[in-house]
């Protein structure tokens, strides 16, 4: 009777645990996170946008938690890094994460 009541318990905690690493998935985004990264994106493509050398389809810009990305062509050198900086400039943005191309435009 000893033994099964101690495989009961070890069976218990077992189960326990496991259900406990589940817990550990990552928490879904509120609706505020969505929207504070959409505003976020607006102005960092309106800023980009503005940037001489970049044209508007041509750099995509995407952004997740305050960490905007852009890809993309442009004309020069100069072009992309004045894109980055202004992306870096408008409010709300963590980072800067960037692939971009000096290139003919299409």
């Amino acid at each position: 009777m000893t033994h099964s009541r101690l495989s009961r318990s070890v069976m218990i905690m077992a189960a326990v645990l496991a259900l406990g690493a589940c817990a550990n998935e990552p928490m879904q985004r509120d609706s505020a996170s969505y929207t504070d990264d959409a505003s976020i994106n607006t102005n960092v493509q309106a800023a980009v946008v503005g940037v001489p050398g970049v044209h508007a389809n041509n750099v995509q810009v995407k952004t997740y938690e305050g960490v905007v990305t852009l890809r993309g062509t442009v004309e020069n050198q100069l072009a992309a890094q004045n894109a980055v900086q202004a992306a870096r400039q408008v409010a709300g943005v963590k980072k800067v994460d960037y692939d971009i191309k000096v290139g003919p435009q299409p």
